[in-house]
This record gives structure tokens, C-alpha cells and sequence, in this order.
């Protein structure tokens, strides 16, 4: 009955109950052997928190493969009825299944919670991929995850946004699929942990994802590496050794992964913000036994509690003007949070006249190896002298890096230098690139007209800089990401 005591009738829906507590996770956190040895001091890995962090780049692809031998219930007449995928991965994550996209959500899944508290999963119906065409099931099927540094595991640059205040770890995923049956009996197959079916881990094509500074795609990786998370690309796993000093010899290598591990306690977190935080005193701190698994513990999973942050608005250029030597500015008219998407692709790149990259949009690594790539830089306002992006104002808040100082600061006053990322030009920028390596097979020219748009980032932006290019990009429009709540009215001010 509606407002007014009328008797009427809705659509039929469909709603799933994804697991009943922590018992009912099968699945248990897993990731790449690498990342997980970097936060183990018996591993024999060292170096400083930037260095460690270096070494979980290129960031992991996770992927399993779910059999129809799997899925039997040891009876033919027993059908299956449906089937619901939960997952969650820190820090942030994108799923597919049999190469097909499942997510809708933005750079932020799950959203942003203390992550030693709770995290939180998503559910995916996947009931259609299990039936098959005609009731004919396939052979098999293929869990593909993607996955980004997020909030979790981000440049621990200084000074920024206090990394150390967050829990930290190697990016990790947890997943299984429960299985309800025509008998009304249930079965969890495709679990990650210790006795999960046939999940497998490689490096990938995304080299850095910072929900600050940017992201940088190796695009012949992605090229690569197409089918990765389909039965036809599905592969045995590698029989090398993996080798944590150099990460970009593990890309495309699938291994099998390892059980996310740590000796902290929730207790031992707590005491510790509260430290810092000088919400309790020294003298009163509790002592905890010496630590070898330093890794943050995982708060406890729950169901998705609010909507998604997805792209909720598509935004057409203003203007673009032509700042010569391969650079085009792109005004969109207002401010907002989001990030480029190319409709026809990133525009093929050359090298300025000069051979000398506009401010910011260098990347010397790969002019040194005669690799092919294309930077945008994003930004609130403009120069007044210049009319470039003002960079100050963006990303890292103004933060530079470390020099030259101001004549009425103490020598070592602006020390902010630490795991500042290289080719930002001194200050700390919003910046994407797109690269593709001299080495690659495939036609570069095709593999950046194949490319959209960056996975794992966002950026406040009105104005954004693509460089360095013969011609400016065709159909840039800008996506808008928010929380995709429903817009109940206006106002003015």
C-alpha cells in the first residue's frame, strides 16, 4: 500500500545475502610472495620504507580458474541455482570474470575505513557466466583481479598525508564464490587462502598508483598481457624464482601466491595511533613482544554499506589551446574531481623539436631507453605570469622537493624530499603517464590509441596538459567521480 492507502504492486527484484560473519570466509587473504617479503624482516629483503615500496612495483594482477569439475554437486540432476562472488582487495581493486568487467565502481573500492577496523566486500551475481549458453556449461572459468595502492599502500612520501597514520601493508585480495544448488545446498568454491583452487599472481602493466601523484600504465605490458583473466590466456604456473630486488623481471610470470601475514595485533595498532596521536602517555603503553611481520592486521569484512564512488557526470572541453612543442591545455570550465578519459584514445606521442620536455611532463628513464610516452598533468588554476597549470596548488598541497629554500628558513627547514617521485620538477604534481617501451612487439601507435583512461587515481582538476603530441587529443572529455548518491535538489549562494 503506498502514502495514500492504495493497494498496489513493484517489479520483482532480486537481493543476495553474501556471508554471515567471519566463519563464513572460506577465503582468506592472499598476495604477491615479493610484497608480502618486504614486510618481513626475516626475509633477508631490506632498505628504508621508499625503497621497500619500490619493490612492490609494478603492482600485482590476481587471477584464479574455477573448473566444472569444481562446480559439480556429485548428482546431474542437481542444477546450479545461483551463484554470488564477494571479494574485497586493499587497496583498492577491480574485478572481472571470463575477461568481462564486473565492477562499476571508481579508483576507490572498498571505500575508505580504517582498514584494521573493518573492510569492506562486494557482491557480484555471477549466476549467468556459471549456466553457460543453452544450460551448456564451459570447461572452465576465470576470476581476474586488478588492483591499485589505494589508501593502503601509497608513495609514503613526507609530509603529505602522514602514510604512517595508516595502516599499511602489501595489496592483497580475498574472494570466494558461493554456489546455491536447485537442492538448496550450498558450496563455496574459488576461495583465495591456503586451500584455495588454482589462484595464480604476476606483475602487471600498472608501474605506480597514487591516489595523489598519479598513475603511470605501461600500455605494451597491457598489450601483452591481453586474455590474462579468460580460460584461452590462462597458463600454468611459472617455474622461476621469484626475485624481489627486481620487480620488472616478475611481469607476466604467474606464481602461485602466498597467505597475507602479520604479527601485529588490532591491540598493538591501537596503542600505537594512540601514541602518536598523544592520546596516552608512554609510561602507559602496554609492552608487545618484538615483531618480524610488520604488515598491518585487516579489520573484519562486512557488506558494502554505502554506494559506490563512480563517474557520475561527463564533461565536454571548453577550450583547448595550443601551448606549442607537442603541448595542449584543455579548459573545462569548472572545477571538479575526476580524471581524463579519452574517447578515441591517448594521442600518438613525439619527442619537442628541442628534444627538451615542457616543465613536469619529462620523463628521463624512458627518454634515456628510447621508450614512447605521453603525460597529463592536472591542475585547479593557472599561472598568472606563465598560464601553465599552477601545480602549487594541487596534489601534494604545495609540497616540494627540499630545495632551494627561503633566506628566512633554518637551513634543513623544507627538508621534504623523502620518496619524492622523479620528473615532478620540484613540486609535487598530478600526473598520469602512458608509456610504452622501445622493446615491445606491438605497434605503439595502436597500443596508445587503445588506451582511455587511468584505473586507480583521481584528481581535482578545472584544466589538465597532454604532452607531448602532433595534434591535440580528439574527444578528451573529463569523468566526474563521486559517491553515486542521488542528487535531491539545487541551490544557490
Amino acid at each position: 500500500w503506498d502514502a495514500k492507502g492504495m493497494e498496489g504492486s513493484s517489479n520483482w527484484s532480486k537481493f543476495a545475502v553474501g556471508p554471515e560473519g567471519e566463519h563464513n570466509w572460506k577465503g582468506g587473504w592472499i598476495t604477491h610472495p615479493s610484497d608480502m617479503d618486504t614486510f618481513d624482516k626475516k626475509s633477508g629483503v631490506s632498505g628504508d620504507e621508499c625503497g621497500l615500496w619500490k619493490l612492490r612495483r609494478p603492482l600485482p594482477l590476481f587471477r584464479a580458474q574455477i573448473t566444472s569439475q569444481d562446480l559439480l554437486n556429485g548428482s546431474s540432476d542437481d542444477q546450479i541455482s545461483s551463484a554470488l562472488l564477494v571479494i574485497s582487495g586493499l587497496g583498492s581493486f577491480r574485478v572481472s570474470f571470463d575477461g568481462v568487467p564486473l565492477s562499476t565502481s571508481g579508483p576507490i573500492d572498498p571505500p575508505f575505513t580504517d582498514y584494521s577496523k573493518r573492510v569492506m566486500y562486494r557482491g557480484f551475481d555471477v549466476t549467468p557466466f556459471l549456466l553457460g549458453d543453452n544450460g551448456k556449461m564451459a570447461q572452465s572459468h576465470v576470476i581476474g583481479v586488478t588492483l591499485g595502492s589505494g589508501w593502503w599502500d601509497h608513495r609514503p612520501v613526507s609530509g603529505m598525508a602522514k602514510p604512517k597514520l595508516l595502516p599499511r601493508g602489501p595489496v592483497t585480495v580475498i574472494a570466494q564464490v558461493m554456489i546455491t544448488y536447485t537442492s538448496g545446498k550450498t558450496r563455496v568454491v574459488g576461495q583465495t587462502g591456503g586451500d584455495g583452487v588454482n589462484w595464480q599472481v604476476s606483475r602487471g602493466h600498472i608501474r605506480e598508483s597514487d591516489l595523489f601523484t598519479g598513475e603511470m600504465v605501461d600500455l605494451g605490458v597491457l598489450g601483452g598481457m591481453e586474455g590474462w583473466d579468460t580460460s584461452t590466456g590462462w597458463s600454468a604456473n611459472s617455474d622461476i624464482q621469484t626475485d624481489s630486488k627486481n620487480p620488472y623481471q616478475e611481469i607476466n610470470k604467474w606464481i602461485q601466491p602466498v597467505s597475507y601475514r602479520t604479527e601485529v595485533t588490532g591491540e598493538q595498532r591501537k596503542q600505537e595511533m594512540a601514541l602518536k596521536a598523544k592520546a596516552m602517555e608512554r609510561s602507559e603503553a602496554k609492552s608487545f613482544p618484538r615483531r618480524d611481520n610488520f604488515a598491518a592486521p585487516i579489520g573484519k569484512l562486512v557488506p558494502h554499506e554505502i554506494p559506490p564512488v563512480m563517474a557520475m557526470e561527463r564533461i565536454a572541453p571548453d577550450e583547448i589551446f595550443d601551448l606549442g612543442g607537442g603541448r595542449w591545455l584543455i579548459d573545462y570550465g569548472k572545477a571538479f574531481s575526476g580524471m581524463l578519459h579519452f574517447d578515441e584514445g591517448v594521442p600518438t606521442p613525439i619527442i619537442p623539436d628541442d628534444k627538451r620536455y615542457p616543465r613536469a611532463h619529462g620523463f628521463k628513464a624512458a627518454s634515456e631507453r628510447g621508450d614512447s610516452f605521453i603525460t597529463v598533468i592536472y591542475g585547479e588554476s593557472l599561472e598568472m605570469t606563465t598560464g601553465d597549470i599552477n601545480r602549487v596548488l594541487v596534489a601534494g598541497l604545495g609540497q616540494h622537493d627540499g630545495g632551494p629554500r627561503h633566506v628566512s628558513k633554518k637551513e634543513g627547514h623544507t627538508k621534504n624530499a623523502y620518496c619524492f617521485p622523479d620528473d615532478h620538477d620540484g613540486i609535487l604534481s598530478q600526473k598520469d603517464v602512458y608509456v610504452v617501451s622501445k622493446a615491445s612487439k606491438a605497434d605503439g601507435k595502436a597500443l596508445f590509441s587503445q588506451a582511455r583512461q587511468s584505473h586507480f587515481t583521481t584528481h581535482s582538476f578545472r584544466f589538465a596538459e597532454v604532452c607531448c603530441s602532433a595534434e591535440p587529443p580528439r574527444n578528451a572529455h573529463a569523468l566526474v567521480y563521486r559517491t553515486a548518491v542521488s542528487e535531491w535538489g539545487t541551490f544557490d549562494s
